[in-house]
């Protein structure tokens, strides 16, 4: 089992490149090896590759690892704007820089990386989905609204650094009522600083998003076997969400954990990691 205390993200991701993809540098970690099946992490907004550190040290060993900041965050350039086609594109690319055959891939999204798994698939053959957290339909929230519309001077203090009001808000939203307090402040450490460096455009990226909603025709295309995991507790990305897309991709298989929110792979990463390994072993590569 993977331990919740002290676990870094450079204990972690001791393999780092950086790959032009599409004119855009990305940070990128390849555990390497020759094994039956690829992982393929997919972070969401504004993610960026310590969000796995749990999932991947807990999945080392066991098969090839990749993890990269999408454009736009982490250690990725940050381009004025991006598109749901952009990062559709730029995994592509990188699968084919990397070497990594499609059919042995399996995509694992959480919240946003779930639309780039999910569309990545719908004419593709990967080897298997992992859907952690996703999202049926991107819509702007009232912060999206502010951050568009006025100055960053006003919201970005506001909203973007860890505060009172952040800490209250991202506690309720991201996190479960019954996720130990330590848990979320965890997370703070790992991203406190990146949060507060991202250049105010970053934060207005979800324009170019918004308007996404899975179609019951090109998901029904999907032919991976595919796991959904989602927290009973998600505010964020609430389980409707997932029940929506599990009942659209037609090999798929929902799993609801209790007391557990929509950073899950911080909060259950015993849990999540289990339900994967699992996965992975049995429905992709033994029924592959």
């Amino acid at each position: 089992m993977v331990s919740i205390k002290y676990l870094r993200p450079n204990e972690v991701f001791d393999r780092i490149k950086y790959l032009v993809i599409n004119g855009i540098k990305h940070k990128v970690y390849d555990s390497g090896g020759d094994y039956p099946a690829t992982l393929i992490f997919l972070h969401g907004i504004p993610g960026q590759i310590s969000n796995w550190k749990y999932l991947v040290a807990g999945l080392k060993g066991r098969y090839r690892l990749v993890a990269y900041d999408l454009r736009g965050y982490g250690e990725s350039d940050k381009p004025p704007k991006v598109t749901l086609s952009d990062y559709l594109s730029d995994l592509e690319v990188l699968t084919k820089e990397l070497g990594i055959e499609l059919s042995k891939a399996v995509l694992v999204g959480h919240s946003f990386g779930c639309v780039v798994a999910q569309e990545f698939s719908v004419d593709r053959d990967v080897g298997g989905l992992v859907l952690i957290g996703p999202v049926s339909k991107l819509e702007p929230d009232f912060i999206d609204r502010i951050a568009w519309t006025l100055p960053a001077a006003i919201w970005k203090r506001v909203f973007f650094t860890v505060n009172p009001l952040t800490r209250r808000f991202y506690r309720s939203l991201f996190f479960s009522p019954s996720t130990p307090n330590e848990v979320f402040e965890e997370f703070l450490i790992d991203n406190k600083d990146y949060i507060e460096s991202l250049p105010p455009h970053v934060f207005r990226y979800s324009r170019y998003l918004v308007g996404y909603e899975v179609s019951r025709e090109r998901l029904g295309r999907v032919r991976a076997p595919t796991l959904v995991i989602v927290g009973e507790d998600d505010k964020a990305t609430p389980p409707r969400h997932a029940e929506l897309i599990s009942k659209l991709i037609p090999n798929s298989r929902l799993v609801k954990v209790p007391k557990a929110g929509h950073l899950i792979i911080y909060e259950k990463p015993d849990v999540v990691i289990k339900l994967i390994d699992e996965f992975v072993s049995n429905e992709v590569i033994k029924g592959g």
